[in-house]
């Protein structure tokens, strides 16, 4: 019996530095007030985002095909998003938000939140779409 009690603290502390240390995904916040238009661009409203109002906010979405995408606020300015294309460049595996970066969970390749590649085997950065910001929105595509 007492191995087993072992064991069980042994796991809950294993599971407590996992947290602690941030291994486990922090997911971005699915997009609400999402509209997809005619021409295939995404309008994100930024009122009904409010994980964008901060420099490293984000927040996911897919287009009218289901690809998915992130939109990111990359400074201060009213002007500073970047809306990235989740599939990594190495093998196009959907990327995940850990922490303050995007992995990809197939071969481990990591990307800053804007998409710049920081750790391979991906060698290119995520795939950049344009973005049109309003005072209300942000237009991706």
């Amino acid at each position: 019996m007492q191995n087993d009690k072992d064991v069980s603290r042994r796991a809950v502390l294993c599971g407590l530095a996992v947290l602690t240390l941030g291994l486990v995904p922090d997911t971005a916040i699915a997009a609400t007030g999402v509209k997809v238009l005619a021409n295939g661009k995404v309008e994100v409203s930024l009122s009904r985002n409010p994980a964008l109002k901060k420099v490293g906010g984000t927040v996911q979405f897919q287009d009218r095909n289901g690809q998915s995408f992130a939109l990111v606020r990359t400074g201060k300015s009213s002007s500073a998003y970047r809306a990235i294309n989740l599939s990594c460049t190495h093998e196009g595996e959907k990327v995940v938000k850990s922490g303050t970066k995007w992995v990809c969970p197939e071969h481990r390749a990591e990307f800053a939140l804007n998409g710049d590649v920081k750790v391979g085997p991906a060698k290119a950065n995520l795939v950049q779409v344009p973005v049109k910001v309003s005072a209300t929105k942000v237009t991706v595509g």
